[in-house]
């Protein structure tokens, strides 16, 4: 059974709605937390996750109607049109803009009031990284060349600011002196850096040469390729088939974590990097082990129906987050068209039931609960929306299965 006419169903009548019902008309941008009954908090902080994630979502969503993989007809019966997804996505950018840079001591800020105050002023490599990823995927469908400019001036700041001898570094205070990095430490250890970060600089400065990539932008391949080996040397368990997490100064794995989501979404973005890059030589370097991270994952986190959280020295966190059940959608499918083995369309198709069964919610137009437990429960004590539960991995999964289903020769 192909799932992607539910999934092209679900972004359109309740996904997208969902995120162009949370402008905020009285101060701008879009309202940082929604409680997981719907009840939104009109004076929350607005986290720059979530303003660079709505950026981005909405700007791919108008590039699928742009690219026809989306109609207007059916967005007009669900009662909106591609004119309110440009103008949100151009909403959110403007927002960005005006708002999350610090004119004193450059970068961006983590957060901001609910009136666009600086709120946490912690300068974060991960958010730098996913405001690039945003700001290219407008640039991408408006041409603005203030965009362009903006994503390059924030990937100085990251090479300029968040380096060392070894890679990247993680956070530091407004004036940049080097903090403990509590935005991304967690499980009980405090993270001097983690493959977090470093994995979305990785997407980030590969969409940036993607979008530009008839210069052959040598410095951006060369960094790219610096961070591949860095995961390749530091952060791929080659033996376990996983990533590791958190890590101190010199690379030295703080806690024995295997991140399902984190392994699944990488088997996956792997791939795009090298297919993006073009060179095949790494393509064939990285395909197995990309591979690997897919059947490792449903090995170790699939229980026949959905994804578990994490496994932690070996105990499995049984919590279903929403980011885990997308991720893996995408991966077991990208697993698929690479081998032809059913076991991976069969995952996902399975993982799309359970979503669709227990994670959505009932009230349209719906967005996925943050976590559900293996019976289907939800955790109505954690937010619908947040500075990290923003609409970036159940939009991404929805936008690449059709992407996908585009070029494929079955029906997925």
């Amino acid at each position: 059974m192909a799932i992607t006419p539910e999934i092209k169903t679900h972004l359109v009548k309740d996904l997208i709605p969902f995120w162009l019902g949370l402008y905020d008309e009285t101060y701008g941008g879009f309202y940082g937390y929604v409680a997981a009954d719907g009840t939104i908090d009109t004076r929350a902080d607005k986290g720059c996750i979530l303003n660079s994630r709505i950026l981005w979502a909405m700007s791919s969503c108008y590039k699928l109607c742009m690219d026809a993989g989306l109609s207007e007809t059916k967005l007009q019966d669900a009662g909106y049109s591609s004119v309110n997804i440009i103008d949100c996505a151009r909403h959110a950018y403007e927002y960005f803009r005006d708002h999350y840079f610090d004119p004193e001591y450059g970068g961006i800020y983590w957060s901001v009031t609910y009136d666009g105050q600086p709120a946490d002023t912690t300068k974060h490599a991960y958010n730098h990284a996913f405001a690039i990823y945003a700001l290219c995927e407008y640039y991408e469908i408006t041409h603005d060349m203030e965009a362009f400019k903006l994503a390059y001036y924030l990937k100085n700041c990251i090479e300029n600011m968040f380096t060392d001898e070894k890679g990247y570094l993680e956070s530091f205070s407004r004036d940049f002196n080097l903090d403990s990095n509590p935005h991304l430490s967690e499980n009980g250890v405090s993270a001097y850096r983690t493959m977090n970060t470093l994995f979305h600089i990785m997407e980030a400065y590969t969409e940036l040469y993607r979008i530009n990539k008839e210069t052959r932008d040598v410095f951006l391949i060369r960094k790219i390729m610096n961070v591949l080996d860095i995961f390749d040397k530091k952060i791929f368990n080659y033996e376990k088939g996983r990533l590791e997490v958190f890590f101190d100064q010199d690379y030295n794995s703080l806690i024995d974590l295997r991140s399902i989501g984190h392994d699944v979404e990488m088997s996956w973005i792997l791939d795009r990097t090298c297919d993006i890059l073009g060179d095949k030589d790494l393509i064939e370097e990285f395909a197995p082990f990309s591979l690997k991270l897919a059947e490792e994952s449903l090995e170790n986190g699939f229980d026949g129906f959905s994804m578990v959280y994490e496994v932690e020295r070996g105990v499995a966190k049984q919590t279903r987050a929403w980011w885990v059940q997308a991720e893996a959608i995408v991966g077991f499918i990208n697993a698929y068209m690479k081998t032809g083995d059913r076991k991976y369309k069969d995952a996902a198709r399975k993982t799309w039931e359970f979503v669709r069964n227990y994670m959505i919610t009932k009230t349209r137009p719906a967005e996925w609960y943050n976590e559900v437990s293996p019976d289907g429960t939800p955790d109505m004590s954690l937010p619908l929306v947040a500075e990290w539960k923003c609409p970036y991995h159940d939009i991404r999964m929805c936008i690449e299965l059709l992407r996908r289903n585009e070029r494929f020769s079955e029906e997925i």
